[in-house]
């Protein structure tokens, strides 16, 4: 369990706040940590993987300072940052017994059998020969999750993993990471609602460095039943929508505008209920998807 108790960053030029009191509980499994550009996710992530001090606020591991236990949560810990700079003039054999190495795993045999098995669960059986550099941003970011189980740790920070992937790249990776999430303790940031959607129960939006909502999905999705309305109509319609309802989306096909938004009753009369989805419950808690 961690806990994240008033958890505040402060950027000493400009003063800016990148978190604002935030306090969230994770428990085991994957948590979706949701948020715009600039939200704060990445700060959070930082703070939590001890690559980062906090201004002030504290982290308890089950129970213990993070401060305390640094050094032992580290070793029970894979990383993996948004920015995947692995080394490209490595192979992904050569660059996993590297990281092997600075765990200090020394036995080379364990450290063979280890490399060969997570190669295998990552599937990047076949490619052991190819320069890193050559690898596809897919093949890149399995290769970065290759490189955080390194040590079977229990927690697992994983930042933004499907970014610019391809469709068929993005679901193989999160099949990989549900595969992966027994026993563990996985923090799952990213801007993509779909990825929560299919991963995640518990979840926690923040906005502005401060957490608009904490808890679980579903809950958090019921809140607009029988309160989500779709309609195919106008640019008028969609500006009288915006007047009185929450806009969730807008999409124009062919000149016609498919609209749906939050009200507590049909704001316009051929408007019908609709299911909501755990996007339209996002962006309702932030104010309405911009123009």
């Amino acid at each position: 369990m961690i806990e994240i108790k008033n958890l505040t960053k402060v950027y000493p030029r400009g003063k800016k706040k990148a978190l604002d009191g935030v306090n969230i509980a994770i428990p085991n499994g994957i948590f979706g940590l949701i948020g715009r550009n600039g939200a704060g996710k990445t700060t959070l992530m930082r703070i939590v993987a001890t690559v980062m001090d906090q201004t002030d606020g504290v982290i308890f591991i089950d129970g213990v300072d993070l401060k305390k236990c640094k050094s032992d949560f580290r070793k029970s810990l894979g990383y993996l940052p948004q920015s995947t700079k692995l080394m490209p003039r490595l192979n992904i054999v050569e660059f996993l017994d590297y990281i092997c190495v600075m765990r200090g795993i020394k036995d080379k045999a364990k450290r063979r059998e280890l490399i060969a098995s997570i190669i295998e669960t990552v599937g990047l059986v076949g490619e052991e020969k190819k320069q890193l550099g050559k690898y596809s941003g897919g093949m890149l970011r399995r290769a970065g999750i290759a490189q955080a189980m390194i040590g079977d740790p229990k927690t697992l920070i994983i930042d933004e993993p499907t970014t610019g992937l391809d469709p068929e790249e993005r679901i193989y990776f999160l099949n990989l990471l549900s595969r992966i999430a027994q026993d563990r303790t996985i923090i799952f940031s990213t801007h993509i609602i779909s990825d929560i959607e299919l991963l995640c129960k518990n979840i926690c939006i923040l906005e502005l460095g401060q957490v608009k909502y904490l808890g679980d999905k579903e809950n958090f999705i019921n809140v607009l039943e029988g309160r989500m309305f779709e309609h195919e109509g106008t640019s008028d319609d969609e500006a009288k929508l915006r007047q009185s309802a929450v806009v969730t989306s807008v999409s124009y096909v062919e000149g016609v505008a498919h609209i749906k938004y939050v009200a507590d009753a049909p704001v316009l009369e051929t408007s019908r209920p609709t299911e909501p989805s755990l996007e339209d419950a996002y962006i309702n808690a932030l104010g309405g998807v911009k123009r």
